[in-house]
């Protein structure tokens, strides 16, 4: 059984391959439910750790989904919906903004899958119904810099980018590749002077890193093995 706590999930797409259906990641939830894991809001799950409200007597689940693909918003989000839960979407303007060059080199050499990246409707629906939309940076690259020009434009534009074309405040940071060792500790101070929350997708027994700055998730994927998701759901620690 899984153990007390609140732990984000993080994913990117509902499967390597195109021609799955969103009843993998049906199944899996109802598999999760039937062990008595409670389904939250990313927003609701951030604040809680924040206040460091943990539930001693429950086992609380959060998704958020990385680098932006099509079928968050086709395939995903449907699911998400029929659980009336709401997930943070981390996206890269550049990725959505590139031409055909750009989206082929980013699919083939940066995040390794030829899946299509949302539209800018598609992600303005998904904030209009609630969702958290986060940067991802610009071009997805490696935060590992001491590269003041390459910092900024990555991760400052990015927001400003966001703000401008949503029309909202985006208080919300998840560095690429998300091991502790994709991000410069120059990277993590200048995420914290523009955003209020940043996350990883590492250590994910602690809720924190770097000294508290960063929030950590855990990986997985929808199509996962329901008692490979199951074994990360353990009780998790502060430090």
């Amino acid at each position: 059984m899984p153990k007390p706590g609140i732990h984000i999930l993080n994913g990117h797409f509902l499967s390597l391959n195109d021609k799955a259906e969103s009843t993998i990641f049906k199944n899996l939830l109802f598999k999760l439910l039937s062990k008595e894991v409670k389904l939250i809001d990313f927003e609701n799950a951030i604040e809680r750790i924040e206040k460091n409200d943990i539930p001693k007597h429950e086992c609380l689940v959060a998704f958020t989904f990385d680098d932006g693909f099509e079928e968050c918003y086709t395939k995903i989000k449907p699911v998400l919906d029929e659980h009336n839960i709401k997930a943070g979407f981390f996206i890269n303007p550049n990725f959505i903004n590139g031409d055909k060059s750009y989206q082929e080199n980013f699919k083939n050499n940066i995040v390794y899958t030829y899946k299509s990246p949302m539209s800018w409707d598609q992600v303005k629906d998904l904030l209009k119904e609630g969702h958290i939309i986060g940067s991802h940076t610009m071009d997805h690259h490696n935060m590992n810099s001491n590269d003041k020009d390459f910092l900024d434009y990555q991760i400052s534009e990015s927001k400003l980018y966001l703000e401008e074309k949503l029309s909202y405040n985006c208080d919300y940071f998840a560095f690429p590749f998300g091991t502790l060792k994709h991000i410069s500790q120059k990277g993590i101070d200048l995420a914290k002077q523009n955003y209020k929350y940043i996350f990883s997708q590492s250590n994910y027994k602690n809720y924190y890193s770097f000294g508290n700055k960063v929030i950590n998730r855990r990986h997985f994927e929808c199509d996962w093995p329901y008692k490979h998701v199951l074994y990360f759901l353990k009780s998790k620690q502060y430090g």
